[in-house]
């Protein structure tokens, strides 16, 4: 099982937006997959609550028995959507128990700031240090024609996590949210843009798994 961890510290980051998707994307393509909900607010698990049952399945992990369920599901994905506030010891865990993580970043100046300390938290993990944990950065709510866009790209470049993808502020997000869908579960005429807009991310995060399972299968 290959775990993705999805964080930032500060709320409404996009943090289950992205978790939401990136499970609709690995369902869609007939993987095992679950969301570990660990945000206080469930906000995850109430979109898996109002799934559609005709879409892939995404199975839910409980916070009492998550290594437990994650074997008796033979899970093949876990995707982590980590609380708000994650920092000191609970961040060093994340990042043990993760084989990739994502941090989601919209252009505001309070995300910036908030972002600043916590990527250079996660640059000093012992994980990335050694290489062990690819991060990749993903913009989330951009409107490229913006000045505070180019803030955002201005601000990442100062980091070595590279930014793998700039998504788009649009209401399907919303609609998705509301509906339990992503947008991988939508026609072609309503999300080709957004699945063009993926397709960077989705290509890291294959890429990333397809390195690991080298690596674990040379041991």
């Amino acid at each position: 099982m290959q775990t993705i961890v999805i964080a930032n510290p500060k709320g409404g980051s996009g943090k289950t937006t992205l978790a939401t998707n990136v499970a609709g994307w690995l369902a869609g393509k007939r993987q095992r997959v679950a969301i570990d909900d660990r945000d206080p607010q469930q906000s995850a698990s109430g979109w898996l609550g109002r799934r559609p049952a005709l879409f892939p399945p995404i199975a839910a992990l409980g916070p009492e028995a998550r290594r437990k369920d994650a074997k008796v599901l033979d899970l093949q994905w876990r995707v982590v959507d980590t609380p708000a506030g994650l920092h000191g010891e609970e961040l060093r865990e994340a990042a043990r128990e993760a084989d990739q993580m994502l941090v989601p970043l919209t252009p505001s100046a309070y995300d910036m700031v908030a972002a600043e300390r916590f990527l250079a938290t996660v640059a000093e993990s012992k994980a990335v240090r050694q290489r062990a944990l690819p991060v990749g950065i993903v913009a989330m709510r951009v409107d490229a024609r913006t000045h505070s866009a180019t803030e955002l790209d201005e601000f990442l470049a100062g980091f070595d996590f590279p930014v793998i993808a700039h998504l788009r502020q649009t209401q399907v997000y919303v609609w998705c949210a509301r509906v339990g869908a992503s947008v991988f579960d939508l026609p072609r005429s309503r999300a080709e843009q957004d699945w063009e807009q993926w397709k960077p991310l989705t290509r890291w995060v294959a890429k990333h798994a397809d390195v690991r399972e080298q690596r674990t299968g040379n041991r």
